[in-house]
């Protein structure tokens, strides 16, 4: 992994600031590219290729094409052997870019496999071309100012650019209340923009032109459905992202996706270490984690994590850059800490449940949709005033289940009961109270989607793979991982297994089990017949805390004086923390004011972590 940064103008101390911003990404190596019309900077976490020969920005043989590299090709040995004209001078699989380029032209992207983002120079054309990976697991930004485009791996390069204006999108603010990310290709920012997944844009005479080099999945189901096959290409994904030349590990959560890597990794015939984390209370799986370290004599490391994590919620917030509210943010950025003092690359599960049909929200449709069936006032005023009558007299998590039967039952379309499963902080309604300034549009995507795909589940799909893979879940992993120099690899999201599995029948889907039916060779019991359970912050729990809450008020009066929010919402919430929601309503609100300061107020980072343990004491 890598940062990259860059302009269409020659400034070398720009660019060097730029660079040096994003040395976390790339604590072993610095390199410049400076010529007239474009700059070029890259930071290097040596992973393929850890000589001097993988120095980038790296030129062909005639230095005419030259790129800046953030990620890992897994097919590049395959396309070496098609580039016989070429001169290799490295093992890098960066250099297959610059020959391939020269081969194929932007034929070549469509040919990569890999999670990737770079920047690639043709010196002839004086062009610039911009490209992220399908999936959208490597992050890459730009922006258009006066004197032409600027691009970045993370949007704290930008505050070195005195030409970007740092202004808030409202649509995008808006967006965030209800998603805790910003979809699409907008960011926060208004002139700042993400490069779509499975694109490139090509920068040319002053001109910005996007294409698309990856076609768009389909989410209507097919016929696949054999076990043996599946855990073929389960055991092919993993094998592949073992190309490593520095100490691999796996994160060990106890779950299915995650043991799954583990006996992957030790069926290829690999030595590993493993790491688990827990806070030593209810959500702690790290009982199970051992079991499976146990079981394929891993090398295993448990940390484990207390209401201490706070304090470093402001770091979380400036590593996160783009606005991102993801409450397992916070663990995910402390393991990543621990674990890159003992490997350099891990392999993770994130896109089990997206790929294999893991998450309860489309496991719960079909339940939905019968229940919908049900006329309206039976809904609305029986089951709904009877759940919320119930609710007081129970405690979490019964107490959040009726609380969302209650809302879910008043719906009166079934996209919007749907919505409500995903317990997004703000709903539609909400966030037109939440704003002073009134929101153009309430819709969120998943809701788009559904009508677009006419089906809840492949509604819920396209969600899935179109915004909270690329915009959340991937974000989280990319940005708290290279916080500590730490590359994370997710198997789940290979092509192949993507492919296949969503071409299977939505019973092969339903509580995984064509997933199931194939990793049951390599689990225990214990493991298969474990309840699925999410790895994020107890904050439900926190916020009954007053003393917490107290502490925290700082914040909100500040975010008052911003004149985004309603006063009176911010102190209902304040009021009443442990209202349904109102955890993570609060929690998002808070991270919106850090980040402000970090990013609008350009408060530097130690001054606003001194001030945050202040207030926590």
């Amino acid at each position: 992994m890598c940062g990259i940064t860059g302009f269409s103008w020659s400034d070398t101390k720009l660019l060097t600031q730029m660079t040096h911003s994003l040395a976390h990404r790339g604590p072993n190596d610095r390199g410049f590219f400076v010529s007239p019309g474009i700059s070029l900077g890259h930071r290097r976490l040596s992973i393929i290729d850890t000589s001097s020969s993988g120095h980038q920005p790296l030129f062909n043989e005639d230095r005419t094409i030259v790129v800046v590299f953030n990620g890992e090709i897994w097919n590049h040995a395959e396309l070496r052997k098609k580039l016989t004209n070429h001169t290799f001078v490295s093992n890098s699989d960066t250099e297959v870019l610059v020959h391939g380029y020269e081969e194929w032209g932007v034929g070549l992207f469509e040919q990569l496999e890999g999670m990737f983002a770079f920047a690639l120079w043709d010196v002839n054309k004086k062009e610039l071309l911009l490209v992220r990976d399908a999936r959208g697991k490597k992050p890459l930004y730009y922006t258009r100012t006066p004197k032409g485009i600027v691009f970045a791996s993370e949007l704290k390069a930008f505050l070195h650019c005195p030409l970007i204006d740092f202004k808030i999108d409202h649509q995008s603010l808006v967006d965030y209340t209800g998603l805790r990310f910003v979809p699409g290709v907008k960011t926060i920012l208004s002139s700042v923009f993400r490069l779509a997944p499975g694109s490139y844009i090509r920068y040319s005479k002053n001109k910005i032109t996007s294409h698309s080099f990856v076609p768009l999945l389909s989410f209507r189901p097919g016929k696949n459905n054999s076990p043996s096959q599946a855990l073929t290409l389960i055991q092919a994904a993993v094998e592949k992202r073992l190309m490593s030349d520095v100490p691999l590990g796996v994160f060990l959560s106890g779950g299915l996706d995650s043991s799954t890597l583990v006996a992957s990794v030790a069926n290829a015939g690999f030595k590993v270490k493993t790491f688990s984390v827990g806070f030593g209370d209810t959500t702690d799986e790290t009982a199970y984690a051992r079991l499976i370290a146990q079981r394929y004599k891993t090398e295993h490391h448990e940390i484990k994590l207390t209401k201490d994590i706070l304090h470093y919620l402001p770091e979380v917030v400036w590593y996160g850059d783009d606005l991102l509210a993801d409450p397992a943010c916070l663990p995910t950025y402390l393991l990543c800490k621990e674990v890159s003092k003992k490997v350099k690359v891990v392999l993770s599960g994130e896109g089990g449940d997206e790929v294999f049909g893991g998450y309860h929200t489309f496991t719960y449709a079909p339940a939905l949709t019968s229940y919908f069936y049900l006329p309206y006032p039976l809904r609305s005023r029986v089951i709904a005033p009877l759940c919320s009558a119930l609710s007081p007299l129970t405690t979490y998590p019964l107490k959040q289940m009726l609380n969302l039967a209650s809302e879910l039952s008043k719906e009166t379309t079934l996209a919007r009961a749907y919505e409500r499963l995903f317990y997004f902080p703000f709903t539609q309604e909400e966030k037109k109270a939440l704003f002073i300034r009134p929101p153009s549009s309430l819709a969120t995507p998943l809701v788009t989607a559904v009508r677009r795909e006419h089906s809840l589940r492949q509604g819920a799909l396209a969600y899935y793979f179109t915004e909270w893979l690329p915009n959340d879940l991937l974000m989280k992993a990319d940005k708290m991982g290279m916080a500590h120099g730490l590359e994370i690899r997710t198997p789940f999201l290979d092509s192949g297994l993507i492919n296949y599995f969503l071409r299977t029948p939505f019973s092969a889907r339903h509580n995984r089990a064509l997933f199931r039916k194939a990793v049951r060779p390599l689990l225990p019991r214990t493991i298969m017949q474990k309840p699925k359970q999410g790895f994020t912050l107890p904050i439900s729990t926190w916020f009954t805390d007053p003393a917490l809450v107290a502490s925290l008020s700082h914040y909100f009066e500040q975010l008052k004086k911003r004149k985004l929010f309603s006063d009176k919402v911010i102190d209902t919430l304040l009021a009443h923390p442990t209202a349904h929601r109102a955890d993570h309503q609060l929690w998002i609100l808070l991270v919106f004011e850090l980040w402000a300061e970090l990013y609008l107020d350009k408060k530097p980072l130690r001054e606003v972590i001194r001030l945050w343990d202040k207030n926590l004491g």
